[in-house]
């Protein structure tokens, strides 16, 4: 970036930063508002535009902690456009070799400068200065003594989320997954159709790398990707994309063609769409969302395709429909959660959640599951399933089902690979954790629970 490109740059992500610092604001839509309005923009700004914006907001706490070291007014006393400032200045420093010392630290007091703060040049500047200089003596929590703290502030995580996770999954795995989420992840994409030699010559002559993922041959891994949008084969209908997670959780459910399956928390429509392929043109598949919002993109998705075996609307899962009872041979109950196992792709989820809402979000997903038990015929199949990690929403759910609904555990794991043949797949569920098995890609960490309505 030349030196008013790159102001330009810098202005656009404290814009988006300002943007995302609402609350309930959402930074992954936000981030692609910004860069569909800037579309002009080449790719290497547009880059460099996403990066620094997903990595301050990522590693927010990470940032203040190392900022706090040096500056003699504490971020959570500075005026909003001052603290984003310099976050953004401390993850250039800490976190993008490319980008020079000095640039990084002239282009924030510029921003500064830009956003009425001239007073404070010398302040920015400064701070700026003193973590560049002294990069290796940051001081950090000591991990033996305080293990929770030395999570929270290394992957910048709330504490009680590095509680809940050292507590349930003891620290090493935690820890490892805190890490997982720290990394970059290919794009993954189910491909429903298409040739598929042919749609991976395309793609690698475009500059894409494509890796076959060992879970699945229909899902396949991206990356290098300007924009789903102008693959090769996306206007055709060929792809969705879809986490293999998410995938596995459709195939547990074992859809078999002509089956009627309803989808009771259908957006963003992943599975609607995989179930539609799975049960054919003559099965049927109900795929419902509480609002037309959400709703509207499964009907785009659905007309991209081709698939005319999908009937769409809204419907609020916790309210009974009597006109479902015993209606599906397969009911997908993937319930709203938590989403402790998504923070890898969705940053801001660690600061919007609140420690008491795992229990009213595991309240709500029993009281969708009532309907759902409902829904199923006799002999039919109920796949629950999140996209979380927490036992109160997970593990203590299905127990909680299996004590109070005429339904049996299903075993799934002859549905799955290989790798998961000896897993509690076995018993009628299994909680993928993000970053294992460590020697794989990285997936989602997804619950998923298999039951069978007794006749």
């Amino acid at each position: 970036m030349g030196s008013s490109k790159a102001t330009t740059g810098r202005r656009l992500v404290l814009d988006i930063l300002t943007e995302c610092d609402r609350p309930g604001a959402k930074s992954g839509d936000i981030i692609k508002a910004a860069l569909d309005k800037h579309d002009y923009l080449d790719q290497r700004d547009k880059a460099f535009i996403r990066r620094l914006s997903e990595g301050c907001i990522e590693r927010a706490i990470t940032l203040d902690h190392v900022i706090d070291q040096f500056a003699s007014t504490k971020t959570s006393k500075m005026k909003a456009p001052v603290r984003l400032i310099m976050r953004m200045g401390a993850y250039q420093l800490l976190y993008m070799d490319n980008v020079p010392d000095a640039a990084a630290c002239n282009e924030c007091v510029s921003l500064a400068a830009g956003k009425g703060f001239s007073g404070l040049k010398g302040f920015v500047n400064g701070v700026l200065r003193n973590i560049s200089r002294n990069k290796a003596d940051i001081k950090w929590p000591d991990k033996e003594k305080d293990i929770k703290g030395y999570l929270s502030v290394r992957y910048s995580m709330p504490l009680w989320i590095t509680g809940l996770l050292c507590s349930e999954y003891g620290a090493e795995r935690a820890e490892n997954m805190l890490a997982s989420y720290q990394k970059e992840r290919d794009i993954s994409i189910n491909l429903l159709k298409g040739d598929k030699a042919g749609l991976i010559a395309a793609w690698e002559k475009d500059g894409i790398k494509v890796t076959q993922s060992p879970y699945l041959d229909n899902a396949l891994l991206l990356a290098n990707v300007p924009g789903v949008g102008r693959l090769a084969g996306f206007a055709e209908g060929d792809f969705i994309v879809q986490d293999v997670s998410s995938m596995l959780a459709v195939k547990a459910a074992g859809i078999r063609q002509g089956d009627t399956i309803v989808d009771l928390c259908a957006a963003p429509g992943g599975k609607s769409l995989y179930a539609a392929a799975l049960c054919g043109p003559e099965g049927r598949v109900f795929s419902y969302d509480l609002s037309w919002n959400k709703t509207d993109k499964i009907r785009e998705n659905a007309e991209r395709l081709g698939f005319d075996n999908i009937t769409v609307a809204e419907h609020d899962a916790i309210v009974f429909d009597p006109e479902l009872k015993e209606k599906a041979d397969v009911v997908i109950a993937d319930l709203p959660c938590s989403g402790l196992g998504v923070m890898g792709r969705k940053a801001d989820i660690r600061y919007r959640l609140k420690e008491e809402d795992i229990a009213s979000l595991s309240q709500l997903q029993r009281d969708i599951l009532k309907n759902a038990a409902e829904y199923v015929k006799p002999g039919g199949t109920l796949l629950y399933s999140t996209c979380t990690v927490s036992r109160e929403e997970n593990e203590d759910n299905r127990q909680w089902f299996l004590d109070n609904f005429d339904y049996d555990s299903l075993a799934f794991d002859e549905k799955l690979p290989e790798i998961f043949k000896d897993s509690t797949a076995k018993e009628g569920y299994l909680q993928l954790v993000c970053g294992e098995p460590g020697e794989l890609p990285l997936m989602d960490g997804f619950f998923i629970s298999v039951y069978r309505r007794r006749k």
